[in-house]
């Protein structure tokens, strides 16, 4: 009976530590990829980068500076002149306008690839918890198999024990020996996987997972979750700020159609024999929108909003299948989790201990004996594959409606 609370305790989550080091928990996990992690960095920069050129496409023209010289023979005039262009067309603002919705939307993307990494750190987190979860329910019966193996071979010593029990029963401790092995190189190559999230500087040996395989609240209905999809997918946000932003550089390019102005002014100088006489100069240019009004700039504009509109409408209709989809096997995965767990792990430890005290009374041999502990293990092992996959699929469905592990 101990030893049926024990494993019970187990496959409810309860973590054994795997190797030397800290147990870290998924958020701590998380947040340590979040402050050391390259590729995070690398996605932060690259908004950066857009927002520098966002920048850089808002200034206004630069002003132009030139000097004239003109020698008549009898005269010599020097001019010093300034030319800048005006903003009348309202072309600089709207291009500013585009220039911050597209660092926007560069961050939702940004924050979408951020989370689909963070999907993955978390379902390599739920790897080594199954791996460490696996090896202490194997641990656990290959130690009983082998306290009653010593049982055994004193019993065979005095006599009164079969060689076959004895030979019987070492066969299924190698086995299990086995498959504790490898578990232990499933947990190897989970520590892995998982430390290549944790940034350059983590070592896998350290590492162990701490937390439950089957835990959370409880999921709300699909309809719920897919009205929160659409307004926390930052894939989905991308792309509407996209269209805004499409929608003002058409804006801005429908200004070329209007006269540019610039405006000239300065200093003149002229010499006519021994006399010198200063004054300035002014002078207003008009840019005749004749050949180029902006025609090409306004059909990409609107051919780019356009396909960003089929892109968002595409993926609305994915986010909306996907969620469907998440939400049926979370729900369910959980559900057949928590039933087999209540029907299967409970009755197969009472199975144990009825073929335990009927081999001790001699009303059964040792294959009866080890088939029930057998059914007892592998019963332990399905709970643990199931709550492994309802965490996967908790995981999917988090991802799908866009949803964030915050610390």
């Amino acid at each position: 009976m101990r030893r049926s609370l024990l494993l019970l305790a187990g496959l409810l989550g309860t973590s054994a530590a795997a190797a030397s080091g800290q147990p870290l928990t998924e958020r701590q996990a998380l947040e340590r990829m979040r402050a050391e992690h390259p590729y995070l960095q690398a996605l932060r920069l690259g908004v950066r980068e857009v927002e520098a050129d966002a920048r850089e496409r808002s200034l206004l023209a630069n002003p132009t500076v030139g000097y004239t010289r003109e020698d008549t023979g009898l005269g010599v005039d020097d001019f010093l002149l300034v030319s800048q262009e005006l903003p009348l067309r309202g072309r600089a603002r709207l291009l500013r306008e585009a220039a911050a919705q597209s660092v926007t939307t560069a961050a939702a993307r940004a924050d979408a690839s951020r989370l689909d990494f963070e999907a993955y750190l978390r379902l390599a987190f739920t790897d080594l918890l199954l791996a460490q979860e696996r090896a202490a329910v194997l641990e656990t019966g290959v130690a009983e198999l082998r306290r009653l193996v010593d049982v055994l071979r004193a019993r065979e010593r005095e006599g009164e024990g079969s060689r076959f029990d004895r030979l019987r029963t070492e066969r299924e401790v190698a086995d299990i020996e086995t498959d504790l092995q490898a578990a232990e190189i499933d947990r190897v190559a989970a520590q892995a996987r998982l430390a290549s999230f944790l940034g350059p500087t983590a070592d896998p040996e350290t590492l162990s997972a701490a937390g439950r395989l089957l835990e959370g609240a409880a999921i709300a209905s699909a309809g719920e979750l897919r009205e929160q999809a659409l307004a926390q997918r930052s894939d989905y946000r991308a792309l509407v700020l996209g269209e805004t932003r499409w929608t003002t550089e058409r804006r801005a390019a429908e200004r070329l159609r209007l006269p540019a102005t610039a405006v000239t002014a300065g200093l003149k100088r002229s010499a006519v024999a021994l006399a010198r006489e200063s004054g300035y100069v002014v002078a207003a240019t008009l840019a005749v929108p004749l050949f180029n009004r902006g025609q090409q700039q306004v059909a990409r504009a609107e051919a780019a909003r356009a396909r960003t509109v089929a892109e968002r409408d595409a993926l609305r209709t994915r986010i909306e299948s996907e969620v469907r989809a998440a939400h049926a096997e979370a729900s369910r995965y959980r559900a057949l989790a928590e039933r087999y767990r209540r029907e299967s792990v409970g009755p197969a430890a009472e199975l144990a201990e009825i073929a335990t005290a009927a081999y001790e009374e001699g009303e059964y041999g040792i294959l009866e004996l080890l088939d029930a502990h057998r059914v007892v293990l592998d019963a332990e092992l399905r709970l643990l594959e199931l709550s492994a996959a309802a965490r996967r699929a908790a995981v999917n469905l988090d991802l799908a409606v866009g949803r964030e592990v915050t610390p």
